[in-house]
C-alpha cells in the first residue's frame, strides 16, 4: 500500500470545542488534552477506512471516531492531518548498548530486552515502556559468555537442576521472557534435558521462552524443547518440514533481518514461516554492529518483502512486537497513547522525517 497526502499541520491552540462539522463524540476535559483531528490512522492491525479523530486524556486514548469535540476548561493541543501509528516496538535490543533517549527520539516506545546483565535488565529506562529477559541461559563457557557477552550477558548452568534455579532467579527478579542460547558452532550447548527443563520451569511461571538458534539444528532443538519464540530468523535454510511444524505450533519469529547481513536464505526463511502461520514481529538486534537507535526504515522494507504487505509489516512492527514485549503497538480506547505522527507516509523513511512522538501522551 502506498499513501499519498496533502500537506498538513500540526499546532497548539488554547480554545476548546474547536472542531467542526458534526459531532459523533464530545470528550469533557478539566486538564490539558491531545486532540487529531482527520488523520490517516493504522491502529496497529489495519489503516482506517477514512479519516478518524482520536482524543487522548489523561495519557490514555480516550475515543477515536469521527467528528470528535473536547468541550471543558484546559488547553487542548490540536493536530491536524498527517498519519497517526502506534508507537513503534522493537521486540530485540540490547538496550545497555545503546542510549533510552535516543531510541525513543526514533520513533520506538518500548522495547523487548532479549540479554542485558541482572542490574540492568530489571531496572527502569526512562522514556520507554521497557520489559527484559535479563542474561541468557546458556551453557559452561557456552555463547555469548566468552565473546561479547563476558560481563554478565550470560547465565551458564549445567543439568537441569541449575537451569530450573535460573528461571526462578530472572523470574523472580522481573523478566518478561526467558532466553536461551543454542549455538552449536562448536562451543558447549544446553543439552536436551537442560534446555526442556528451562522450558519447562519458565511455562509453568507463566514466560514464554526465545531462543537464539541460527541454524536448522539449534531450530529443531528450540522446538523439541517447547521454545516459544525464534529470536532471529534463522539464517542457514530451513527444511520444509520444520518450517511446516514450526507454523503448526505458532512458534513467533523476532525478525532482525539486516543485523545478519539479510542474506537469501534468511530473508527467504522468514517468507516461508509467515507463510505457515508463524506470527512475526519487528526486532533490530539494537547493539548488534551498525543498528542505530530507533525506527529502522530498511528492516521494515525486508519486512514488507517478505511479509508481501505494508500493513503487514508495520503490525509486525507494533501490534504484534507489542504484544510479545508487553509495550503496547495499538491505538484504541483506554490504552496508553503512545503515539507516532508525521506529516506524510509514502515510504518507511518518512518515519524518520519530521516524525512526532508521545509516550503516555506526553
Amino acid at each position: 500500500m502506498t499513501c499519498k497526502n496533502e500537506p498538513v499541520t500540526a499546532r497548539r491552540i488554547k480554545s476548546v470545542g474547536a472542531s467542526s462539522g458534526p459531532t459523533s463524540s464530545d470528550v469533557q476535559i478539566g486538564t490539558n488534552a491531545l486532540l487529531f483531528k482527520d488523520v490517516t490512522l493504522f491502529d496497529g492491525e489495519r489503516f482506517a477506512d477514512h479519516p478518524r479523530d482520536v482524543a487522548v486524556l489523561f495519557g490514555a486514548v480516550s475515543a477515536v471516531d469521527e467528528g470528535i469535540s473536547i468541550s471543558g476548561t484546559g488547553e487542548v493541543e490540536r493536530v491536524e492531518g498527517g498519519f497517526l501509528f502506534p508507537g513503534f516496538v522493537d521486540a530485540h535490543v540490547h538496550l545497555s548498548m545503546s542510549e533510552p533517549a535516543a531510541v525513543a527520539a526514533g520513533g520506538v516506545t518500548g522495547v523487548l530486552d532479549l540479554g542485558s546483565p541482572l542490574a540492568y535488565a530489571f531496572s527502569e529506562h526512562h522514556p520507554l515502556r521497557f520489559a527484559a529477559a535479563g542474561p541468557l541461559i546458556t551453557a559452561r563457557r557456552g555463547y555469548p559468555t566468552t565473546s561479547w557477552g563476558a560481563n554478565g550477558y550470560g547465565l551458564e548452568v549445567a543439568d537441569p537442576s541449575q537451569a530450573r534455579d535460573a528461571v526462578a532467579l530472572l523470574a523472580d527478579s522481573g523478566a518478561a521472557i526467558i532466553k536461551v542460547a543454542i549455538e552449536p558452532d562448536g562451543g558447549p550447548t544446553l543439552d536436551a534435558r537442560t534446555l526442556s527443563a528451562v522450558a519447562d520451569a519458565a511455562h509453568r511461571r507463566g514466560l514464554k521462552v526465545a531462543a537464539h538458534a541460527l541454524s536448522a539444528d539449534a531450530v529443531r532443538e528450540a522446538l523439541t524443547a517447547g521454545v516459544d519464540v525464534l529470536a532471529h530468523t534463522p539464517m542457514e535454510q530451513l527444511p520444509e518440514d520444520l518450517i511446516a511444524s514450526l507454523g503448526a505450533t505458532g512458534v513467533t519469529v523476532i525478525s532482525t533481518l539486516r543485523a545478519f547481513g539479510a542474506h537469501d536464505s534468511t530473508r527467504e526463511n522468514l517468507a516461508a514461516l509467515a507463510a505457515a502461520g508463524c506470527p512475526v514481529a519487528y526486532g533490530t538486534d539494537l547493539g548488534n554492529g551498525s543498528i542505530r537507535p530507533g525506527i529502522d526504515p530498511a528492516e521494515l522494507e525486508l519486512l514488507e518483502h517478505a511479509l508481501g504487505d505494508r500493513a503487514r509489516a508495520l503490525a509486525a512492527a507494533t501490534s504484534v512486537s507489542g504484544a510479545l514485549a508487553g509495550a503496547g503497538g495499538r491505538i484504541a480506547p483506554d490504552l496508553p497513547a503512545d503515539l507516532l505522527w508525521v506529516p506524510r507516509f509514502d515510504s518507511f523513511d518518512d518515519l524518520a522525517r519530521d516524525a512526532r512522538i508521545w509516550i503516555g501522551g506526553r
